[in-house]
């Protein structure tokens, strides 16, 4: 993927607001014979750092025993537009629009279950804000087991990259026409699409 300035042109506030509202975030890691794994998974990100949690037996685990580098990625599929909406006969027009954030780390492990309790009582305070659930504790009988059978990953991120294909390469007339497009077209993600558009407009605007 080439990272463009004009698609990285985005405010560290804006992505750290971007990071913290995906529920779901991708691992990228590789064997000792180069062979990539994804998985896709819940974390908590606190800035510097992000934290979440493998099954002791995941072969992600393993890739990460043995090169702690990896990348983590989150993400939002915008949807694709037509080549007409910008030009009337050129199909090399039609394009994706998306928002994505990669984020290259290093990976620290462990196993101790005083610490993957903490991990997990703060991803729990993020995803069920509400409670609900017994406060998690290493001297928890109930957590013994769920505990013993995962370890905590804390990735501290190296390097932030960030492509937010949001017609940037065009002029403000024909993005204006492409979000007027994507209203009157109403598929699931257009509504999105087209906010985040407008976000661009505004973005330059407020410049």
């Amino acid at each position: 993927m080439i990272f463009y300035e004009e698609y990285a042109d985005v405010p560290k506030e804006i992505i750290q607001q971007f990071v913290t509202e995906q529920q779901l975030g991708r691992l990228v890691t590789a064997s000792m014979s180069s062979q990539p794994h994804i998985g896709l998974y819940p974390f908590q990100f606190l800035g510097s750092t992000l934290e979440m949690h493998l099954n002791r037996q995941d072969e992600q685990l393993a890739d990460l025993r043995d090169n702690p580098k990896c990348a983590f990625e989150v993400d939002e599929m915008l949807g694709t537009i037509p080549s007409y909406w910008i030009h009337p006969s050129h199909a090399a027009f039609a394009t994706a629009y998306y928002r994505i954030v990669i984020f290259e780390c290093d990976a620290a492990i462990s196993e101790d279950p005083q610490m993957i309790a903490e991990h997990q009582q703060r991803l729990m305070q993020h995803y069920q804000p509400d409670g609900g659930y017994e406060a998690l504790s290493a001297q928890h009988a109930m957590y013994h087991g769920s505990l013993n059978t995962i370890a905590a990953i804390t990735l501290t991120i190296r390097e932030c990259k960030v492509k937010w294909k949001l017609a940037q390469n065009r002029d403000r007339e024909t993005r204006g026409k492409i979000i007027q497009h994507l209203r009157d077209r109403g598929q699931a993600t257009d509504r999105r699409a087209a906010d985040a558009l407008q976000w661009t407009l505004d973005h330059e605007a407020s410049k």
